[in-house]
């Protein structure tokens, strides 16, 4: 079955909803789509201004009667499955009316010519601040703040800007529901991403290739499209278009007992059977993507002043992953300060980096590892020295890093390697070793102030060149072993049982193994308790995510990408916003001055 896409296009303080009888037939048309169990977007413009009738209103105006019932509605809009856009700030310029004028610079403009913005205003973060571009969609950002309402994407005034504004708008906006101008008869979400920017690491345009119903060309544009979308027949094409609902209100009829009559044969309604004839299924914009592109940090080596920086992204239980910062070459611990929350993501970011401690442990080299290892609730950092069997350990404050000791000196394990989990959910962190040359795997519970002796896991096997990471996949609150072999695309695991890791087969199969270089995380995506499988691609820069079930990794896939590739990438997914639903980051050393790139989970972006 196709996905479908609707926009509810122009909808503003004004104009065509600005009575409150327009206002209830939206509503009408909300309803019936809600019936029908269709998601619907509205292209919102915050600011409604027809300067010929003396009419300036915004969302933000508490004391105008409109603003508040239009305001009202949007509320109402959005418990009956609405996903709202910001469609420019007032959509028009000077002398023209909302809706119908242009917001940013176009050729050939030969009245209320809206200005353009010069290509310096690509050259720093403080001349981008400057430009009208950039102020335009601030404004728009603003009033949607004021008005407590959430902007999940940005649509640009009849799809139209300047090169340069295009740019400024794009770095501000990690989606635009609109065809990109590279690919105008796009049929699918469209990734466009330039490595070489300073400031963005990829805008997703999502299309509408069906176009809308023009006002003077209505039963044309809706015989059009009934027969256009016989055509989308690719599992990937997307039929979306977008439609005027005041074209369906002379086909509503409030009656006087407050009844409604809806005509079944409205322009729109007509163009809904169509789409269920021919099997498309309407979806939200949501469920193209599972990230959207968020900050890129440029340049991030000066402001370290660390040559050789380790990123380790600590993982909390529904709290906000950490970014722990080591440096080798003079053992210095930091942590950073990272932003997430802010609607244009250009003001996401790393805020600070601050010194947590330094000069341990008094060795450089071995693992650095993150995680509660006393069960206090706060981060600890740990290294694994393998040749000895050792295992150093700082325990957090809260504010600093506190040496600790070493918590474990096995001989049994001398040159095995070292990952960290919960594997009997007491709430500290253990120590999983393996040796790469036998398989065989050990387990060392922590118990608050050191780690046990190893506990051999006999049905466990971890063999060189195999890729283990830990993560509870199942849903129990244990964290369990997952074993990714390259060589023969399977994804092994091993679920753990308090004291045993419990042999449960593949859970997943690459029948189309990539020839490039590959890196696996685990981090629940969708939020359902259960990590999923994220196979990253080195070469391609193709993210893709593997659902658990809680028995197997797949069938549902979703791809994101192609997004940031590189050999020297290392690739982190964790939950940034606290709420149980892994992003993204990807640490490029040698990108730009050191690159931290960031893909918001879209769900924590767009519904909450």
């Amino acid at each position: 079955m196709n996905k479908a896409l609707i926009r509810l296009e122009d909808i503003g303080p004004g104009g065509n909803y600005e009575s409150e009888e327009q206002q209830a037939k939206l509503l009408v048309i909300a309803q019936f789509l809600h019936n029908e169990g269709i998601p619907f977007h509205l292209a919102v413009i915050p600011r409604y201004v027809d300067p010929a009738q003396g009419i300036d209103r915004s969302i933000t105006d508490a004391e105008n009667d409109v603003s508040l019932r239009f305001v009202l509605m949007l509320r109402t809009l959005l418990t009956l499955g609405a996903s709202l856009g910001m469609h420019g700030y007032t959509h028009q310029y000077e002398d023209s009316v909302s809706g119908d004028g242009f917001e940013f610079a176009y050729p050939d403009c030969s009245a209320n010519c809206p200005p353009d913005d010069r290509s310096d205003a690509l050259t720093s973060l403080l001349q981008l601040q400057q430009s009208y571009a950039y102020q335009r969609v601030q404004l728009a950002e603003n009033a949607f703040q004021a008005a407590d309402l959430t902007a999940g994407w940005f649509e640009t005034p009849h799809y139209t800007a300047s090169p340069v504004q295009r740019h400024i708008i794009e770095i501000c906006n990690g989606i635009l529901y609109e065809s990109p101008p590279s690919a105008p008869d796009a049929r699918t979400p469209v990734l466009k991403l330039d490595p070489d920017d300073p400031f963005s690491n990829g805008t997703l345009y999502v299309p509408t290739p069906l176009n809308y119903v023009a006002g003077d060309n209505i039963e044309e544009d809706v015989a059009r499209i009934g027969q256009t979308i016989k055509d989308y027949t690719g599992w990937k094409d997307l039929a979306s278009f977008f439609y005027h609902p005041y074209l369906e209100f002379s086909y509503i009829h409030l009656r006087a007992n407050g009844t409604v009559h809806y005509d079944p044969n409205s322009p729109l309604r007509r163009i809904i059977r169509y789409f269920k004839q021919e099997h498309k299924s309407f979806v939200p914009l949501t469920s193209l993507t599972p990230f959207i592109p968020d900050f890129r940090e440029s340049g991030l080596l000066n402001k370290l002043t660390i040559k050789h920086p380790t990123l380790l992204l600590a993982k909390r239980n529904r709290q906000p992953a950490q970014l722990f910062i080591r440096s080798e070459t003079d053992n210095l611990w930091c942590i950073a300060t990272i932003r997430f929350d802010a609607p244009l993501r250009l003001h996401n970011g790393v805020l600070s980096i601050r010194p947590l401690l330094t000069g341990w442990p008094l060795h450089p080299g071995g693992t650095a590892m993150t995680g509660d290892y006393d069960g206090d609730g706060r981060m600890d950092a740990a290294v694994w020295y393998g040749e000895p069997g050792l295992c150093e350990v700082a325990l957090g404050t809260g504010t600093t890093l506190c040496p600790a000791g070493a918590w474990l000196s096995e001989a049994e394990v001398m040159n095995w390697e070292c990952l960290t989990g919960d594997f009997d959910g007491d709430g500290r962190h253990d120590l999983c070793l393996w040796n790469p040359h036998s398989g065989k795997a050990a387990i060392a519970y922590s118990f608050g102030s050191g780690f046990a002796t190893p506990v051999i896991q006999n049905k466990v096997a971890v063999r060189e060149g195999e890729i283990p990471c830990i993560g509870d996949v199942n849903g129990d609150g244990l964290d369990d072993l997952v074993v990714w072999n390259p060589a023969t695309g399977t994804c092994r695991v091993w679920l753990s049982s308090c004291r045993d890791l419990l042999d449960a087969g593949i859970w997943y199969w690459a029948h189309n193994l990539s020839d490039s270089q590959l890196s696996v995380r685990l981090g629940d995506v969708d939020g359902d308790g259960y990590e999923d499988l994220v196979l990253v691609d080195h070469k391609t820069g193709s993210w893709s995510v593997h659902y658990s079930s809680g028995a197997a990794f797949g069938p549902r896939e979703a791809l994101f990408g192609p997004w940031i590739s590189g050999e020297q990438m290392i690739p982190f997914a964790g939950d940034l916003t606290g709420k149980g639903r892994v992003s993204l980051l990807a640490w490029s050393p040698q990108l730009l001055g050191g690159t931290l790139d960031a893909a918001i989970n879209i769900k924590d972006r767009t519904m909450e």
